[in-house]
């Protein structure tokens, strides 16, 4: 390596380092006066990274004002049954705008991609009175359907689907399979790296989904952990600034812990994709 690659490589790691420094400063602080104390009475300015006294005492705040363990229950219920959702939905239409042929393929996709840019608040009162006509209003199965049907997911398994070989489908078609055989055996155990990326996206938004959820649950005890947040920081009790950021750090740490373990699949799929996340 020259010394000019070797200075350029320099001041990447460099900026890289910074830019590392100012994502996770907040996080960082965050945490830092979770577990100050003190912070519910009042802040120090500038806010320290590591209080002057450490202790559990707005994280046990939390867990006496709120049925924490029932909204995280809830959360993974719903959580769980999205990815399964989306992962159905999302590969099976992919699959077919990818692999099918059939009569106004181009449409649907020009209709899928239209819908991408349609915002979910757009259509989320019309979709409330489709469910309550469903008798599906205060159950976790109205949180989890729309999940079947949504248009990114099903673009991006699309994308995915086009950079794998038409010949595998080909090939079993002469040995007499149908197209859910191809897509089960052939197709589907090549996208691990697509569902991979499938599933932390819809995680991410379930978990952190608010408008949906408090729009269809009206029973606290099926509420999630995005509702007990909003109920906590905009109650009596949002005045704690410590407890309230406790409560983001035990709504956060599952998110980050996810990433950890798929962020290699979620890189791989986008570099397949040749997508933007």
């Amino acid at each position: 390596m020259t010394r000019r690659n070797q200075l350029f490589e320099m001041i990447r790691l460099l900026v890289l380092a910074a830019l590392a420094v100012v994502f996770l400063y907040p996080f960082v602080l965050m945490i830092g006066i979770s577990l100050d104390v003190n912070a519910n009475f009042g802040l120090s300015f500038p806010p320290r990274i590591v209080p002057e006294e450490i202790g559990w005492k707005n994280f046990s705040l939390i867990f006496k004002s709120l049925p924490i363990g029932t909204y995280y229950i809830n959360s993974i219920i719903i959580v769980a049954g999205s990815v399964v959702c989306h992962i159905v939905g999302a590969t099976l239409a992919g699959y077919a705008l990818s692999k099918g042929e059939f009569r106004g393929k181009k449409i649907w996709l020009l209709i899928i991609l239209t819908a991408m840019m349609v915002p979910d608040q757009v259509i989320v009162f019309t979709r409330f009175l489709v469910f309550n006509q469903l008798n599906l209003i205060n159950s976790f199965v109205g949180v989890i359907l729309p999940t079947l049907a949504y248009p990114f997911g099903v673009f991006l398994v699309k994308q995915f689907m086009d950079s794998l070989p038409n010949e595998l489908g080909e090939a079993a078609k002469m040995d007499g399979a149908n197209h859910f055989t191809i897509f089960m055996k052939i197709y589907l155990p090549l996208t691990s790296p697509i569902i991979a990326t499938l599933s932390i996206i819809t995680v991410m938004h379930k978990w952190n989904e608010l408008l949906w959820p408090l729009l269809i649950l009206s029973k606290s005890s099926m509420f999630t952990v995005s509702i007990g947040v909003a109920n906590f920081t905009l109650g009596p009790n949002g005045t704690y600034i410590g407890s309230s950021l406790a409560l983001a750090t035990l709504t956060i740490i599952p998110m980050v812990v996810l990433f950890l373990f798929l962020q290699r699949y979620v890189i791989e799929s986008v570099a397949s994709s040749g997508l933007k996340l």
